[in-house]
């Protein structure tokens, strides 16, 4: 999916018939990211994708299917990135800092699709229908049983007071707050976010929660 996703992303106008479904893909995404839900109708995402309203019909029967396979297609693309940087080895500073990168460079890759992805999370409802959420679950999964092993072997000294729970919830906040500050970087013309800055942070982050061994450590900045 996430192939499909740059293949959308990148797609021109075209006569071809065959790229059809993924031109309305490409401009209901953007209609969606920038205007919402309720304020995006299926003849003006078959206008600015030059096919008929017709056409939409035909692939994608009504605009709340088409929502849903929107998001499908955003949330499958973050799952498949995250998948495919995850590391077969190494500690846990290497598992979070692989993962905080990786969500920085889909945010830098496709930042509609973050835009669609904010405006679910913060955005009025506006009667969208709901999206399956299940494939971005995996990675807060991923990470999950990542903390759970550095606890359980020890890698990872929890400070007192802080709980697994804490930790992972702390983490994952951190990263949301790192690709709000990337997206918004560039949406309003500042400067980019050095990841280097973001991995940085990661360390302040993992220090408030607890210690690392120092015989399973990583270097946070690289």
């Amino acid at each position: 999916m996430l192939h499909l996703l740059r293949k959308v992303c990148a797609r021109k106008s075209s006569a071809d018939d065959s790229v059809n479904e993924q031109r309305i893909l490409k401009h209901a995404l953007d209609s969606f990211a920038t205007q919402g839900y309720a304020a995006s109708g299926l003849r003006a995402i078959a206008k600015d994708a030059d096919v008929t309203a017709p056409m939409v019909n035909y692939y994608f029967k009504t605009k709340e299917s088409l929502y849903q396979r929107v998001g499908a297609m955003v949330l499958d693309a973050v799952a498949s990135t995250i998948a495919e940087a995850w590391p077969t080895e190494g500690g846990l500073e290497d598992i979070l800092r692989t993962n905080l990168e990786a969500h920085l460079r889909f945010t830098a890759e496709f930042p509609e699709a973050i835009a669609f992805l904010f405006g679910l999370l913060y955005g009025p409802s506006g009667g969208a229908p709901l999206i399956d959420f299940s494939k971005y679950e995996e990675v807060e999964e991923r990470v999950r049983k990542a903390f759970e092993r550095a606890t359980r072997t020890g890698e990872l000294a929890l400070l007192e007071g802080v709980t697994r729970q804490d930790a992972v919830e702390l983490y994952q906040a951190f990263v949301l707050s790192m690709v709000s500050h990337a997206f918004k970087a560039r949406r309003f013309g500042k400067p980019a976010l050095d990841p280097r800055a973001a991995v940085r942070r990661l360390g302040m982050v993992l220090a408030g929660i607890g210690t690392l061994r120092v015989e399973a450590k990583r270097s946070v900045a690289r």
